[in-house]
């Protein structure tokens, strides 16, 4: 009999959330992870700052040009070290890479301490974005390490609920972080002063991290016979990538974590001009948008488990993606809709920021039932000797494919508009649902044809 894409298996969640942080080991690596992407994410929000200092204090011109140099600076280390990352991770000790990438994130962010706005531009930039790519190439032996250590600590039915919670703590570091501690204790106490608080709170961490129980490294594939270090180095990079061709499932699951932070970044990349041209706001006003959404994550993470443990983690995810479509177009038709029910401008305006952080909040709880439900494919199905590869994978494509929003998100916006773009990728979603629910419908009613 054929197996339903949708039927249950040992995949299937049990119990709460909350029944993962019972486990002690578990415990710590989250609390590794939600102090250091704290720390990592206020290490962002100072680097922007400098960076302004920089610029202003020179009165440099091509300001927005060095500001993306950062973003770029930082993310760009994603596509180039994440499947060496991925090998290396699975050949270490998973605390022992916890341990070295929080000591380097913390030698990274003493770094911009040493550097001064007065130096001469260049050089202050160029040093800036060094440590950026530096902090960002060590980030990408964190997530591996982190994502395969997962299955280590907790059991098959808690694999949901454990990547719940991380993409709550994900989720909550950014707000944390990014938004809240950092503004306020910049303001407070000076830039100097908060990055020497977060390299301690690497220290920290990089403490904690010798207390999990994550075992011994995974032993190299068998299929691996090559005398060569180097050629049996890039032999299981390719044996991961033949792991993950050979695995529809593991496919469609780094496929959908990736459109998932694609439509992420493409928000984040067109929310100031959604909010001053759609909600007629100042673009600092774009929290109206971005708090809802974290509230949606938030919401979605908690509730993830539940709905996985009911309706399966395929179709989840499948009707995740054609929500998330839906909302984005209805979010691209704001205006349409409150000039429809409001005459009154005032009304018109209030109305639609109204329904814009309603429609913010069900595409937040989109993505978490997008996020956590696929990482635990990726954990459930890839083979043990190969998951930190796997992990490293979906790093690799899924920060490929969020170049795409950053670089053509504001160009196509500004030849087309920025309420068309955003409709047109929420056509996308909802035709890319639609069709893996018909075509999962399909497959599920094949064996009752086939038994009649």
């Amino acid at each position: 009999m054929t197996e339903s894409p949708y039927s249950r298996d040992a995949d299937a969640p049990t119990g709460r959330m909350v029944d993962v942080l019972r486990n002690r080991s578990f415990l710590t690596l989250w609390l590794v992870q939600a102090l250091s992407q704290t720390g990592q994410n206020m290490v962002n929000f100072a680097l922007l700052i400098l960076v302004r200092g920089v610029i202003d204090e020179h009165g440099v011109a091509q300001s927005n040009t060095a500001v993306g140099l950062a973003v770029l600076a930082f993310s760009s280390p994603a596509i180039i070290f994440s499947p060496i990352a991925g090998v290396l991770v699975e050949r270490a000790s998973k605390r022992a890479v916890l341990i070295i990438t929080n000591v380097l994130r913390g030698v990274a962010a003493l770094g911009f301490v040493l550097i001064q706005p007065d130096w001469t531009p260049i050089l202050a930039l160029v040093m800036l974005y060094l440590l950026a790519f530096g902090a960002g190439a060590v980030g990408q032996f964190f997530g591996p390490a982190l994502g395969s250590a997962i299955p280590s600590l907790v059991s098959r039915r808690e694999y949901v609920q454990a990547n719940a919670l991380i993409n709550l703590t994900i989720t909550g570091s950014q707000l944390l972080g990014f938004a809240a501690l950092s503004p306020f204790l910049i303001r407070v106490y000076g830039v100097d002063s908060v990055i020497i608080g977060i390299v301690v709170i690497f220290l920290v961490c990089a403490g904690l991290s010798y207390f999990i129980p994550v075992g011994k490294p995974e032993p190299a594939s068998q299929q691996t016979t090559y005398n060569s270090r180097t050629r049996r180095f890039f032999d299981e990079m390719r044996e991961g990538g033949r792991i993950i061709l050979d695995r529809p499932i593991l496919v469609k699951a780094i496929a959908y974590l990736s459109l998932a932070m694609a439509t992420y970044l493409m928000i984040a990349t067109l929310g100031p001009e959604y909010v001053a041209v759609v909600l007629r706001l100042p673009v600092e006003d774009i929290a109206f948008i971005l708090v809802p959404a974290g509230f949606g994550v938030i919401i979605g993470v908690l509730s993830v488990s539940k709905l996985t443990n009911r309706f399966g983690i395929e179709r989840t995810i499948d009707w995740a993606i054609a929500t998330a479509g839906i909302a984005l177009v209805l979010i691209a038709s704001v205006g349409v809709i409150s000039g429809f029910v409001w005459s009154d401008p005032t009304e018109e305006r209030t109305g639609a920021l109204y329904i814009a952080g309603g429609l913010a909040v069900i595409l937040g709880m989109s993505n978490a039932f997008i996020l956590a439900p696929s990482q635990s494919l990726l954990q459930s199905r890839a083979p043990e000797h190969a998951r930190a590869r796997v992990w490293a994978a979906f790093f690799t494509v899924a920060n490929g494919v969020a170049f795409i929003p950053i670089i053509f998100a504001g160009a196509l916006a500004d030849l087309f508009g920025v309420v068309a773009v955003m409709f047109g990728m929420g056509l996308i979603l909802i035709v890319a649902g639609a069709y893996q629910i018909a075509t999962a419908d399909a497959e599920e009613m094949k064996p009752k044809a086939e038994s009649e």
